[in-house]
């Protein structure tokens, strides 16, 4: 994982280790090179223990578990994170490697928008996008709270909170009988999303080790303002034996998010499932490919 000391032996600044990812990430020009890159990151990470792997600890609105634990030492910041995904592993490793260590007010400060210039959001599904935000926004908001923390330690009193930044990734949370939502329902409706997500991702195919999610065989999935779920999705295979089944195990899944009040399938064929709707986590976890012969890796 990269570090934060330059070629010279001196420690680098935030904008100077920012910059160096960004040059880092220049040398590939394909994605599929800049996501075995994010892997190898995630490899390196230091190990998390097990035991400490608590509900505490994850982070909120990530398609995959992340943890993520920090502590002050000597008035910097300290994280360290896990993923039970690999690419995702690999991204709150290249957060890490950029802002662990750094001082609370520097991280709170920060734009990270170096995440932009390396296109790493843009390449990112919309759900991967939106977990993307939700550990800048943990990590960030770790900062403000131990900000605050030395402000009422020199004060002796707590200072004013600071607020949250009020930038999130929809995805596809639509009313759909008002249309769009505003941007305040869909900030309203965010961590519910999530959530959903998180229980879909608990239903696998009955054929491929893989689950539904990443699968892709949910083309949309709606929330409304009465916290009313819609999904529209499909099957590898039209002739599916085993459709009800996962279409009722989606159902019940989805119906025991806190905060759900009700929950529609719908399923469809249009358009055919193909392997190109298959999430980048999980071309890697079959082992698979760009090559016109994945799809029939997946049905042997």
């Amino acid at each position: 994982m990269p570090d934060q000391v330059g070629h010279d032996g001196k420690h680098m600044t935030l904008e100077e280790k920012k910059q160096a990812v960004i040059e880092e990430f220049s040398m590939y020009d394909e994605w599929l090179d800049k996501y075995e890159y994010l892997i190898e990151l995630g490899k390196a990470l230091e190990a998390y223990p097990e035991e400490e792997k608590t509900e505490d600890k994850l982070i909120k609105g990530c398609q995959s578990r992340v943890w993520l634990d920090y502590e002050l030492k000597d008035g910097k910041l300290f994280f360290r994170a896990d993923s039970d995904a690999i690419i995702t592993k690999g991204i709150i490793s290249l957060l890490l490697s950029v802002y662990s260590g750094r001082t609370p007010e520097e991280i709170a400060a920060d734009d990270f928008g170096f995440v932009d210039a390396i296109g790493l959001r843009e390449n990112l599904s919309p759900t991967r996008a939106n977990g993307l935000v939700s550990m800048i926004e943990t990590i960030k908001s770790a900062a403000r709270e131990m900000a605050d923390q030395a402000r009422h330690d020199d004060n002796g009193e707590m200072a004013d909170q600071v607020g949250h930044d009020d930038s999130v990734i929809p995805g596809s949370t639509r009313n759909p009988e008002d249309g769009v939502l505003t941007a305040e329902d869909v900030a309203a409706l965010q961590p519910l999303y999530a959530d959903v997500i998180l229980a879909l991702k608990q239903v696998y195919d009955p054929e491929i080790p893989v689950n539904i999610y990443d699968l892709g065989l949910i083309y949309e999935l709606n929330i409304d303002k009465e916290r009313k779920v819609s999904i529209l999705m499909t099957f590898t295979a039209p002739n599916c034996p085993m459709a009800d089944e996962v279409m009722h195990e989606v159902e019940e899944s989805v119906k025991r998010v806190p905060g759900v009040t009700g929950c529609h399938i719908e399923l469809t064929f249009e358009p055919v499932w193909d392997r190109s709707m298959l999430s980048e986590e999980a071309r890697v976890d079959l082992g698979l490919d760009y090559e016109e012969d994945d799809y029939g890796k997946l049905n042997d």
